[in-house]
């Protein structure tokens, strides 16, 4: 659980950087509105785009030690690791902000019923292209399927961190 709020709230992460703008560079060269622009986002007939791949590897070197076969493909087919880090992506290369997790702490569970729910708060450090911080308190359950194996894990309440990176 550590590991992965670590990786999702620590921005910029420069590889995913390069990834996302090689995927965008793809779309714009052949046409977002294409048939051909479907290789980028997923599998085409002779297989998977180069573009995407790359995408895939580093979710799968990411977070794929940490999660369930089930719940590492859901990252991928819903696109929802690095969600945090969209923002940095928009055009205005001024617009850059910086997120650094300053504490992680995971409980588990006391209910007998759910041993294996774990309950998790991160703060996190959120510094605008100005230089302007501010604290957020993240809060989510992970639920471990098997023993190192993230089964579910959502976050709840980011404390407002969402609408500063959007």
């Amino acid at each position: 659980v550590q590991a992965v709020l670590e990786s999702e709230f620590t921005v910029p992460n420069e590889e995913y950087l390069v990834i996302v703008k090689n995927i965008d560079k793809k779309m714009t060269e052949i046409g977002s509105n294409t048939p051909e622009a479907n290789e980028v986002n997923g599998v085409e007939e002779s297989g998977v785009s180069d573009e995407w791949r790359a995408y895939e590897d580093l979710v799968k070197k990411t977070y794929g030690p940490y999660f369930t076969d089930n719940a590492y493909d859901s990252l991928i087919s819903n696109v929802i690791a690095f969600k945090y880090h969209y923002g940095y992506l928009g055009f205005d290369e001024n617009l850059r902000y910086k997120m650094k997790v300053r504490n992680i702490q995971v409980t588990k569970s006391e209910n007998i019923n759910t041993p294996k729910f774990y309950d998790f708060t991160a703060q996190v450090e959120y510094t605008n292209n100005t230089g302007a911080v501010s604290q957020h308190e993240v809060k989510g359950t992970a639920i471990l399927a098997e023993p190192g194996k993230i089964g579910k894990f959502e976050i709840r309440d980011d404390g407002g961190l969402g609408e500063q990176v959007r």
